[in-house]
């Protein structure tokens, strides 16, 4: 048998059995041909080849939610992500106009979080107004659910005291009804279609240095959520032009907003398919977030009793629309973080296949955060995927921050991420990150599924402990079942021969190595298509 390249090590671990074995995987062009344990045979002698030694060899993850563009904005712009006060965001922020070749018209940056700060207080446009005085500035924050804008950008969109809050969305007012400076889910519109333009050289160059650092980090695959409240955040015509010239380092599936034109995305899905870009799904909005009041919730919220969180989604016209993406054999994936919503979600599936069966569809729930106990049963028969982000979990640095309690009360809380209830009823869990909210490390979803503790390591035994994952589970989801999630297991996800070449080497076996080191672990050596895409220096 013909190969070009032999991987061969002590811990192989396919993403089908529960434990690794010595032996290797043998690659021609970009495809596996065998995996093997024990010894290479001898017909593969003198053949190209890789001693991973006791390092774990596994299929390229695949992050099953993550939004490309804006994660490559915070790479190749400076991100305010480590700022801990509003002040030292504006600093951050004031520091990376200084050094922004334009000099003028909009300038956007995001990765900000008010609940990350020492002083976890809602920004004001004051702030920005020392800073930026002239220049139209918004500040996108990492949820993706609030922009902070200074008074220049507010005026360049004509926005008043006298402007009617838009349906969907909140104008945050002070006590004399002037903008605050903040804006929530639909209100940000104005703003991101001024702010977040860039041409298509800026666009390919944003793309690219994300994948530059998802390959650094083990990733081959990625689901790229590109469906926002004003549209959709990139272009398939640009993701093309990147798979024609060669330059995809990943394997990129595509997912606009359901309230595209669907005969449109049907075209999308046969124009633009190749075995690095397709368009697996389409998606949009339910609810917003916890930390906002915006999830929808069955219950009132602990913190303001009798509020089960304000709509920022237009629900009635998503119902008539998944029915719809359903009949045309289109997937649908709706963001559902609140119990509420995820019951909304299950009852649109329900109905859409009640009216036209089944046409071949895999839909998705994302983030299911907070799940009924009735509802996780209805996963599996509507054979609806939950798409998760484990990372999400320690949300805080320390445990006793975590806001959840405080926002749902301590029962509801200690429910939170059902992650082995859904498994179990599902048998597949599609594993994402929703970079750049959190970094797209797998190593920290990982870790997080597995312990479910925050970085102090409490609480002690993790928080519902009954939902932890084991470490083949974990690692599984993130590579076999985000793949399922997009019809491509029978070619991605796991070390078989036949599938693509899509492979990582760790720096260490993950199943002999202590919970804590799953944070240190990183990756040796990607290969994507069969062919090197990073290698750590030594």
């Amino acid at each position: 048998m013909k190969a070009d390249l032999i991987i061969k090590g002590d811990a192989i671990f396919d993403c089908v059995g529960e434990e690794p074995f010595a032996g290797f995987v043998a690659i021609a062009g970009n495809r596996i041909v065998q995996v093997g344990r024990g010894g290479v045979p001898a017909g593969f002698d003198g053949v190209n080849t890789i001693d991973a030694g006791g390092r774990l060899v596994m299929p390229g993850f695949h992050d099953s939610h993550t939004h490309m563009v804006t994660a490559g904005m915070a790479l190749s712009l400076e991100s305010l992500a480590a700022g801990r006060s509003e002040e030292e965001v504006v600093r951050i922020a004031a520091e990376a106009e200084r050094k922004d070749p334009k000099k003028d018209g909009w300038f956007f940056r995001a990765g900000w979080y008010e609940i990350f700060w020492e002083n976890p207080t809602q920004p004001t446009k004051a702030s920005l107004d020392r800073a930026f005085p002239e220049r139209p500035v918004f500040l996108m924050c990492a949820s993706g659910h609030s922009g902070w804008a200074n008074s220049a950008a507010i005026k360049a969109c004509g926005i008043t005291r006298d402007t009617p809050d838009p349906k969907l969305g909140e104008i945050v007012r002070d006590e004399n009804g002037d903008p605050t400076g903040l804006f929530r889910d639909h209100a940000m519109n104005p703003f991101m279609q001024r702010a977040l333009t860039f041409d298509r050289a800026e666009e390919i160059a944003i793309i690219k240095a994300y994948m530059t650092d998802a390959n650094s980090k083990g990733l081959t695959s990625v689901t790229d959520v590109m469906a926002y409240f004003h549209g959709d955040i990139g272009d398939i015509p640009v993701y093309s032009q990147i798979d024609r010239d060669g330059g995809f380092t990943m394997r990129v599936h595509a997912v606009p907003s359901l309230f595209n034109d669907l005969d449109e995305v049907l075209e999308w899905k046969k124009k633009y398919s190749s075995d690095k870009l397709t368009v697996t799904h389409v998606k949009e909005f339910l609810d917003g977030v916890t930390s906002s009041h915006t999830a929808l919730m069955l219950r009132g919220y602990a913190d303001e009793p009798g509020n089960k969180g304000a709509q920022t989604c237009d629900i009635e016209k998503i119902r008539a629309a998944v029915p719809e993406a359903h009949k045309r054999g289109i997937s649908v994936r709706l963001h559902a973080i609140g119990d509420r919503a995820v019951r909304t979600a299950l009852d649109f599936y329900e109905d859409a296949y009640s009216k036209y069966g089944d046409t071949g569809v895999r839909h998705s729930v994302e983030h299911a955060e907070i799940v009924s106990p009735d509802d996780i049963k209805r996963f599996g028969a509507l054979k609806a995927t939950p798409s998760v982000q484990p990372e999400h979990i320690a949300i805080t640095e320390r445990f006793e921050e975590n806001p959840y309690p405080a926002l749902l009360g301590q029962e509801l809380a200690d429910t939170a991420f059902p992650f082995k209830s859904l498994l179990g009823e599902t048998g597949v869990l599609a594993f994402g990150t929703d970079n750049p909210v959190v970094s797209n490390n797998p190593m920290l979803g990982i870790y997080r599924a597995k312990t479910r503790v925050f970085n102090n390591h409490k609480p002690d035994g993790g928080f519902a402990p009954d939902e932890k994952l084991s470490l083949p589970a974990a690692l599984k989801m993130y590579t076999w079942g985000s793949a399922y999630n997009c019809f491509r297991e029978h070619e991605l996800g796991t070390l078989r021969a036949g599938n693509f070449a899509d492979i990582v080497v760790l720096d260490r076996n993950l199943f002999t190595a202590a919970d804590d080191e799953i944070l240190e672990a990183a990756a040796d050596l990607t290969l994507f298509d069969g062919k090197v895409v990073y290698e750590k220096k030594s």
